[in-house]
Order: structure tokens, then C-alpha cells, then sequence
């Protein structure tokens, strides 16, 4: 009786190792929807806190800085104050910004947005659908595609000014 009762939670145990191993896996994996440089960016559809759709096949023909950011992440607002700096003078350039808010809520990220007078779309990925498609584990996290919907590079982490603005530079469409 004892030796069934012991092979019975034996059995359970490493059930639940084994589901637990599979389950950090799963969610550690660095190939867990990784897109990157030389892939053809996943397309998507989010709303910003205005309802508004931010569909990224209608930014085909631009080159585009995708950038998925946080309220709380310092590195994520240093960013936004250099891009917003130069929004217009790359937005003449095709360059379009957008800005993947990872799933706070409309009040937090309309709050930032007012108080920090960001003028690119920002929408916000419910459910981290978007961001694991991309594979995003840590933020600020940025993808440059070309105006073909390409891949040309794949950032993690804060960047200085000049590294956003030759970020920004190499998107340009035709070398313009």
C-alpha cells in the first residue's frame, strides 16, 4: 500500500516538473515568435486609446521605427522625448513611428501620452498578442523596417540620442 501511494506521487511530481520545465521553455525560448533582422515584419491591427485603428500594412512604401515601450520604463521615455523631437523631420523623410504600448491600461497610457505631448500613434497591445509575435521579453524593445516591410534591425534596451536618430536615418526610404 505504502510503495503505491509513494510510486503514485512519484508520478505526480514529475508530471509537474515536467510541466513546469516545459513552461518556462515555452516562455524563456529566445525562438518564441522571434522577428528578426531579414524577416518580413508581422503585420498587425491595434487601437491607441482613442479607439482608433493603427494598422501597419498602411505604412507599406515608409519606413517604419516599431518601438513597443512602457509608462514605467526610464529608458522607453528618454527614447520618446528624442523621437518626438524629430517626429515631423522624419515623418517628411516617410519614416513613421509607432509606438506599442505593452498592455497598460487607456487612462495610464493616455495620462503619459497628454502629459509628454507625444504626437505618434501609440497603440496599445492587449494581451501582449503583438509583442509576443515579436518575440518581446524585455523594453524598450525596437524593430526598423524598411519600406518593403522588412527587417533591417532588431534593438533591445535604451539608446542614446545619436543612436536614435541613426536608427531613424537608416529607415529612410531610397536613402533620401
Amino acid at each position: 500500500m505504502k510503495k503505491n501511494r509513494l510510486l503514485i506521487r512519484s508520478i505526480i511530481l514529475l508530471s509537474m516538473v515536467a510541466a513546469i520545465g516545459y513552461t518556462f521553455y515555452t516562455h524563456f525560448s529566445e525562438e518564441r515568435g522571434l522577428v528578426d533582422a531579414g524577416d518580413q515584419a508581422v503585420d498587425f491591427i491595434l487601437k491607441d486609446v482613442d479607439g482608433e485603428e493603427i494598422h501597419l500594412e498602411d505604412y507599406k512604401g515608409k519606413g517604419v521605427y516599431l518601438t513597443f515601450w512602457a509608462t514605467y520604463c526610464t529608458y522607453c521615455i528618454d527614447k520618446m522625448e528624442y523621437l518626438k523631437d524629430h517626429y515631423d523631420e522624419y515623418k517628411d523623410k516617410d519614416v513613421e513611428i509607432i509606438a506599442v504600448n505593452v498592455d497598460e491600461s487607456s487612462i495610464q497610457v493616455q495620462r503619459f501620452l497628454e502629459r509628454h505631448q507625444v504626437p505618434y500613434p501609440n497603440p496599445i497591445d492587449r494581451g501582449m498578442a503583438v509583442g509576443n509575435a515579436y518575440g518581446v521579453s524585455a523594453i524598450p524593445h525596437t524593430l526598423l523596417i524598411d519600406d518593403e516591410g522588412m527587417v533591417l534591425e532588431r534593438q533591445i534596451g535604451g539608446k542614446t540620442k545619436s543612436q536614435v536618430l541613426e536608427a531613424l536615418e537608416s529607415i529612410v526610404p531610397n536613402g533620401d
